[in-house]
Protein backbone atom coordinates (compact mmCIF):
# COMPACT_ATOMS: atom_id res chain seq x y z
CA UNK A 1 0.00 0.00 0.00
CA UNK A 2 3.00 2.45 0.93
CA UNK A 3 4.56 1.52 -2.37
CA UNK A 4 1.29 2.80 -4.25
CA UNK A 5 0.97 6.33 -1.95
CA UNK A 6 4.84 6.36 -2.91
CA UNK A 7 3.97 6.20 -6.95
CA UNK A 8 1.09 8.71 -6.87
CA UNK A 9 2.67 10.83 -4.64
CA UNK A 10 6.12 10.99 -7.21
CA UNK A 11 4.13 11.56 -10.46
CA UNK A 12 2.44 14.30 -9.12
CA UNK A 13 5.31 16.08 -7.96
CA UNK A 14 7.17 14.92 -10.59
CA UNK A 15 4.06 16.48 -13.18
CA UNK A 16 4.18 19.53 -11.41
CA UNK A 17 8.02 19.63 -11.53
CA UNK A 18 7.65 19.29 -15.85
CA UNK A 19 4.69 22.05 -15.86
CA UNK A 20 6.92 24.33 -13.93
CA UNK A 21 9.81 23.85 -16.21
CA UNK A 22 7.92 23.88 -19.18
CA UNK A 23 6.61 27.16 -18.39
CA UNK A 24 9.98 28.91 -17.43
CA UNK A 25 11.21 27.96 -21.15
CA UNK A 26 7.79 29.20 -22.27
CA UNK A 27 8.17 32.72 -20.63
CA UNK A 28 11.42 32.71 -21.36
CA UNK A 29 11.17 32.40 -25.10
CA UNK A 30 8.11 34.73 -24.83
CA UNK A 31 10.83 37.40 -23.61
CA UNK A 32 13.15 37.07 -25.84
CA UNK A 33 10.88 37.07 -28.84
CA UNK A 34 9.88 40.24 -27.29
CA UNK A 35 13.32 41.45 -27.05
CA UNK A 36 14.50 40.66 -30.62
CA UNK A 37 11.43 40.77 -32.48
CA UNK A 38 9.57 43.81 -30.34
CA UNK A 39 5.95 44.91 -32.00
CA UNK A 40 6.20 48.34 -33.70
CA UNK A 41 4.54 51.37 -32.53
CA UNK A 42 3.21 54.23 -34.43
CA UNK A 43 4.85 57.26 -34.16
CA UNK A 44 3.78 59.66 -31.26
CA UNK A 45 2.27 62.35 -34.06
CA UNK A 46 -0.36 59.62 -35.55
CA UNK A 47 -1.26 58.46 -32.11
CA UNK A 48 -2.14 62.29 -31.24
CA UNK A 49 -3.68 62.53 -34.54
CA UNK A 50 -5.88 59.30 -33.91
CA UNK A 51 -7.00 60.48 -30.14
CA UNK A 52 -8.01 64.00 -31.90
CA UNK A 53 -9.96 62.13 -34.68
CA UNK A 54 -11.49 59.92 -32.56
CA UNK A 55 -12.78 62.70 -30.32
CA UNK A 56 -14.38 64.71 -33.10
CA UNK A 57 -16.00 62.08 -34.29
CA UNK A 58 -17.76 61.23 -31.28
CA UNK A 59 -17.93 64.11 -30.01
CA UNK A 60 -19.88 65.48 -33.85
CA UNK A 61 -22.41 62.60 -33.70
CA UNK A 62 -25.93 63.29 -33.47
CA UNK A 63 -27.60 62.49 -29.97
CA UNK A 64 -30.47 64.13 -27.57
CA UNK A 65 -29.38 65.07 -24.16
CA UNK A 66 -26.15 62.84 -23.90
CA UNK A 67 -22.75 63.12 -23.65
CA UNK A 68 -21.04 60.72 -25.16
CA UNK A 69 -19.72 57.80 -23.33
CA UNK A 70 -15.96 56.49 -23.02
CA UNK A 71 -16.95 52.86 -24.06
CA UNK A 72 -18.06 54.90 -27.15
CA UNK A 73 -14.58 56.77 -27.32
CA UNK A 74 -12.99 53.49 -27.07
CA UNK A 75 -14.38 51.46 -29.77
CA UNK A 76 -13.79 54.40 -31.84
CA UNK A 77 -10.32 54.75 -30.82
CA UNK A 78 -9.40 51.81 -31.51
CA UNK A 79 -10.66 51.01 -34.46
CA UNK A 80 -8.72 54.18 -36.33
CA UNK A 81 -6.10 52.86 -34.64
CA UNK A 82 -6.02 49.52 -36.07
CA UNK A 83 -6.64 51.10 -39.17
CA UNK A 84 -3.65 53.63 -39.18
CA UNK A 85 -1.72 50.54 -38.39
CA UNK A 86 -2.41 48.61 -40.85
CA UNK A 87 -2.20 51.37 -43.36
CA UNK A 88 1.40 52.76 -41.81
CA UNK A 89 2.87 49.59 -41.52
CA UNK A 90 1.78 48.13 -44.99
CA UNK A 91 3.10 51.15 -46.88
CA UNK A 92 6.59 50.88 -45.24
CA UNK A 93 6.45 47.03 -46.23
CA UNK A 94 5.73 48.61 -49.69
CA UNK A 95 8.83 50.63 -49.48
CA UNK A 96 11.16 48.66 -48.41
CA UNK A 97 11.38 46.43 -51.49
Amino acid sequence: MYYFIFFIVFIIVGLAILEFVFWSFEKAFNYLEKYFFPTPELPDEILDAIEQEAHDFVWNMHRVGDEPEMGEYYRVLNYLYHKKYAEYFSQLEETKF
